[in-house]
């Protein structure tokens, strides 16, 4: 295959109906029901919150957004991307076909670039208060929970990462489960990767499969947050998780009509540079 059949591919995709179809998606997204319930639990978190004793509030608030963001936000997204993805092969849900007829495959691309342009570009403002709140902290306090140790700026691209990848994984579920429960499965696998990866530490070398985490290496579960790990190592994290959320859109391009050679060929060449991050990020 050329070195330039990817370009073509990603030229194709890219069509002015999929680009008319993503800008209804991303307002379908973030206007979808659940990321209102998901707000109603943020604001009766932190008001709870504020009636704690948290230690300096610049420690509380920059933990209160990340946890938030990691518990709430990057969880709802799954939910969210599923959801407007099915609804795309709905008899009830055709506004967003209405104005641009495409084929399934645009449909996913559609899809793909609401998720972009929709969650993905608010998870980077996320990101942004998470930084300015960092300026803020301290490393010393009294209570190891309460200490906070800021990461450095691009560390922090591992948020809209995470929402990708969350997106992504409920767009693929849409396209290979299409039925009832399918999702509620994926979230368990999710949270069986979380019982079964994520190990809680508190010391300054994270253990190695800890690392093979779906999410960020910064919390620490009971014992607080975890100190700044080699830049490096949280450098080969993102490529990691922008890796796997990268092989989940591509499954579900395969689940559609069309040319699969070169979706194939992205396949095999993701999951070799995943596969390569992955050992990296261990600093070996």
């Amino acid at each position: 295959m050329s070195a330039g059949a990817i370009p073509r591919l990603v030229a194709t995709a890219l069509t002015p109906a999929a680009g008319q179809l993503g800008a209804v998606e991303a307002r379908r997204m973030l206007r979808h029901p659940v990321y209102g319930i998901a707000a109603l639990y943020l604001v009766t978190f932190a008001v709870a919150g504020l009636f704690q004793d948290g230690g300096p509030p610049a420690n509380a608030w920059y933990v209160l957004v990340l946890l938030d963001f990691l518990l709430v936000y990057a969880p709802a997204t799954l939910i969210v991307a599923n959801r407007v993805a099915a609804a795309t092969y709905r008899r009830r849900a055709r506004e967003p076909l209405d104005g641009a007829p495409v084929g399934g495959r645009q449909r996913t691309v559609g899809a793909i670039l609401g998720l972009l342009r929709g969650p993905v570009v608010a998870s980077l403002l996320a990101g942004l208060v998470v930084v300015v709140l960092g300026l803020f902290t301290t490393a010393t306090t009294s209570d190891p929970l309460t200490v906070v140790y800021p990461r450095a700026p691009l560390v922090y691209l591992q948020l809209p990462a995470l929402t990708l990848g969350a997106g992504l994984l409920g767009i693929a579920v849409a396209r290979w489960l299409p039925r009832p429960g399918a999702l509620p499965l994926a979230a368990a696998a999710v949270l069986l990767c979380f019982l079964t990866v994520f190990q809680f530490t508190a010391s300054a070398t994270v253990p190695t499969r800890t690392w093979f985490a779906l999410w960020p290496v910064w919390m620490g579960g009971s014992e607080g947050m975890l100190p700044p790990q080699p830049l490096h190592q949280e450098m080969w994290h993102l490529a990691y998780l922008v890796g796997l959320g990268a092989l989940a859109g591509i499954a579900a391009l395969l689940r559609t009509e069309g040319p699969r050679r070169t979706l194939w060929t992205a396949a095999v060449l993701t999951a070799a540079g995943t596969v390569l991050a992955s050992w990296l990020q261990l600093g070996r």
